[in-house]
């Protein structure tokens, strides 16, 4: 699968008339590499530059970190002059820019958002000024169309995130409090095989902020309650969201828990190829306008989802790409009340030629279980 990511970023480099580029350590270098590192005050970086001469400059004390990789590529067919530059603490990592850099000109690719001036000043040190693309318009469309191992990959993250929902169904209950209902979750998921757990469990008028966080308060009877919980498996994401009555919950909030039910089966059962993210987006707006709460629908419907949690493609109205087949999104309409409570109804879905495949499938109608 390296080979295959390999070949697309060369074509990607060329069409976005990059000679090379330069990714930090975070989703774009584990997905080109497999190799999961994170940021410190010194400098790491892959180097792609022209007539495929591709490197690793990195601290001394990581450096058999990047020989595994070159291993692993070279066993793979790539990278045959794979070269690896390290630096000690004393000596800087100066000179390991300027070797890995040598002789290196044109427009480059950078990540906009996540290379630092160090990484930047480095490079100009070494290479002399440059002009510069962004490298998502190279790493994006790459990373959109999930192959067979990252959707085996999705496909046990959704598992694990339908446990979690389920978990939280048989925890949440009067005269508890959220916060630690999350930590059992936590802890019973990564005896399961997650890797990280992320999660909001908010109860009660707090489910009425759509990023409230988890609750402190005590769980009353009548309340909601929303689980959004996100699962990693081999450095891929699930996201679900799930809303709990907790008790009987007034009428009003009966109301928008079933229009939301609603939205969220249009939007997901109607998605098919050849849509964009703004139609899917209008599938379920076109439902929650309807019932005339469409000023308490007050975020997207979904956003891409892999490496990051938040990733391409977006299922905005802003987005008019149509969706191509491969791509992993979430489907995630919500209404909220201020004051009262919010429902929000989150699946993960891979688009098909025959339309949206469910990777996260735990029931969604909860009010009458």
């Amino acid at each position: 699968m390296l080979k295959q990511r390999w070949d697309k970023l060369t074509r990607s480099m060329e069409a976005a008339k990059a000679s090379g580029i330069a990714l930090m350590p975070g989703p774009n270098m584990f997905y080109l590499t497999g190799l999961l590192m994170g940021l410190s005050e010194r400098p790491t970086l892959l180097v792609i530059g022209e007539e495929d001469r591709a490197c690793l400059i990195m601290p001394e004390l990581e450096k058999q970190k990047g020989w595994v990789v070159a291993d692993r590529l070279r066993s793979q067919g790539i990278g045959a002059e794979f070269g690896v530059y390290s630096y000690t603490d004393e000596e800087g990592p100066h000179k390991a820019f300027q070797k890995a850099l040598r002789g290196q000109t044109g427009s480059w690719a950078l990540e906009y958002t996540g290379l630092r001036m160090l990484e930047y000043s480095l490079m100009k040190e070494a290479m002399g000024e440059f002009s510069w693309v962004d490298a998502g318009g190279v790493m994006k469309p790459l990373r959109m169309v999930k192959d067979e191992d990252e959707l085996a990959n999705m496909q046990q993250a959704a598992r694990l995130a339908d446990m979690g929902a389920h978990i939280a169904s048989k925890l949440l209950a009067p005269g508890k409090r959220a916060t630690q209902i999350a930590l059992e979750i936590e802890w019973q998921l990564k005896q399961e095989g997650a890797d990280r757990v992320y999660m909001s469990l908010a109860t009660g008028p707090d489910t009425a902020i759509p990023h409230a966080g988890t609750s402190s308060r005590v769980i009353e009877p009548g309340d909601l309650a929303w689980l959004d919980l996100c699962v990693n498996v081999a450095g891929y994401w699930s996201d679900i969201t799930r809303t709990y009555p907790v008790g009987g919950i007034s009428d009003e909030l009966r109301r928008i828990y079933e229009v939301v039910v609603e939205a969220q089966e249009a939007a997901r059962t109607k998605a098919k190829l050849g849509m964009s993210g703004a139609d899917v987006d209008a599938l379920a707006r076109e439902v929650i306008d309807s019932y005339g709460y469409g000023d308490k629908f007050i975020h997207r419907t979904g956003h891409g989802l892999g490496l990051e949690i938040h990733e391409e493609p977006y299922i905005v109205a802003s987005n008019n790409n149509p969706l191509p087949v491969g791509s992993t999104f979430t489907i995630e309409p919500g209404i909220y009340l201020p004051g009262k409570g919010g429902v929000r109804v989150e699946d993960d879905v891979v688009l098909t030629g025959e339309g949206a495949k469910s990777l996260t499938d735990y029931p969604r109608d909860l009010l009458n279980m």
